[in-house]
């Protein structure tokens, strides 16, 4: 076994001199993520929408949504509740409110009342920034309230300030225990991702598996030279040289990784070295599933370009319809082809990880799942592996 750790470190020290390929593999995510950061972050003002299913209808729930649109830079868009609760459902809003019924009349009456915030997750931050604006809007409202009961208080009397003080503090003495109008936020406890999470791992799990389906011409193109025939002269077995050629993909892989995510954790300081540390296990099961699919390409593709061909069909279906970018959870028929694609799985476990929302421990059926493919795969290809072009 130890001749195939040789022939794995000489494909990496092969792979570090090829500037081509560290190009494609290192550079080109690090400047794509970079452009997609600056793209997201060049407009500094703040937009948000407050997703509202207003079951009440009365004065004060119009009233603080006027507030809430008043404030610049939040639209309101109304739902019925049937329609907010499918919103939520299919994750098409990660932060809603609810007004109840009755909302209006119980807080003019003097009984205490919320607006219900159902986050999935801890929300976006678009979500809580919007929940900030919210409770600043009820605030305003809640005072307004105070200030008509003082009014009602003094109704008849004169209003002289000793008289205007005390009014004033009675209606008060109880708001810090008993405020009119509170905010009641409901966590569905669903994993939601942020935007910059979901964008990093899916460039992660894209480019990990262009580099896993592309190196299978590699092997081709060194079986049709005869390379690997020479090899085989050696002492090497062809088990050793399969094992070797693994262990190169999976070493090529994590390096990619390891770069990214470095410089993503450095940069956008997303979490600790213990979470960094799971990313990099993860991209190791992730690279073995991906080698496995490259060594199948290798074993069933006659030519370079029949290997190329597959290897980009294979890697676009599954970063399209696998959700690398988007969720496609509780999307009908994208759900059900996601589910048949690697990206799926590697990308949710990677955003889980990102947003500590959950530890590696949490991502066993994503794990299971991906040592599946990768022990599968490679059973499939070490089968169907042949050395000599001639046994093809």
């Amino acid at each position: 076994m130890g001749r195939a750790f040789h022939l794995a470190r000489f494909e990496l020290r092969r792979y570090l001199a090829h500037r081509s390929d560290l190009a494609f593999g290192i550079a080109l995510p690090v400047v794509l993520f970079s452009l997609m950061m600056v793209a997201l972050g060049s407009d500094a003002t703040f937009r948000g929408v407050m997703h509202v299913a207003d079951l009440d209808g009365g004065f004060l729930a119009n009233r603080i949504l006027e507030r809430v649109e008043h404030a610049g830079g939040v639209a309101v868009r109304r739902y019925t509740q049937d329609e907010f609760a499918d919103a939520l459902e299919r994750t098409a809003i990660s932060t809603g409110f609810v007004i109840p019924p009755g909302f209006s009349a119980s807080v003019e009456s003097g009984a205490p009342a919320s607006i219900i915030v159902k986050s999935r997750g801890s929300g976006s931050d678009e979500g809580r920034f919007v929940t900030g604006i919210v409770q600043g809007a009820l605030r305003a409202a809640a005072s307004e309230i105070e200030l008509r009961r003082v009014a009602g208080a003094l109704a008849g009397e004169s209003a002289n300030d000793a008289r205007l003080d005390e009014a004033v503090q009675r209606a008060l003495a109880g708001a810090p225990t008993r405020p009119p109008v509170v905010v009641v936020t409901e966590s569905m406890r669903v994993r939601e991702a942020s935007q910059l999470d979901r964008l990093l791992a899916g460039i992660v799990v894209m480019f990990l598996l262009f580099s896993g389906t592309l190196g299978a011409r590699a092997l081709i193109e060194e079986r049709r030279t005869g390379t690997l025939e020479r090899l085989m002269t050696t002492r090497l077995s062809a088990g050793e040289l399969f094992v070797g050629k693994l262990l190169a993909g999976i070493g090529r892989m994590v390096l990619q990784s390891f770069v990214l995510l470095g410089l993503a954790f450095a940069v956008l300081g997303m979490a600790g070295p213990v979470v960094f540390l799971q990313c990099l296990v993860l991209a190791i099961v992730v690279a073995a599933a991906v080698t496995a699919i490259g060594l199948v390409i290798a074993a069933v593709a006659r030519t370079e370009e029949q290997a190329a061909f597959s290897a980009v069909v294979l890697t676009m279906f599954m970063s399209v319809f696998g959700g690398t970018f988007l969720p496609t959870s509780g999307t009908g028929w994208l759900d059900v082809l996601a589910r048949f694609t690697l990206n799926k799985y590697a990308t949710d476990a990677f955003v889980a990880l990102f947003g500590e929302a959950a530890t590696l421990a949490d991502q066993g059926a994503e794990l299971v799942i991906l040592g599946a493919v990768a022990i599968l795969g490679l059973a499939a290809a070490r089968k169907m592996f042949r050395v000599s072009s001639s046994a093809v």
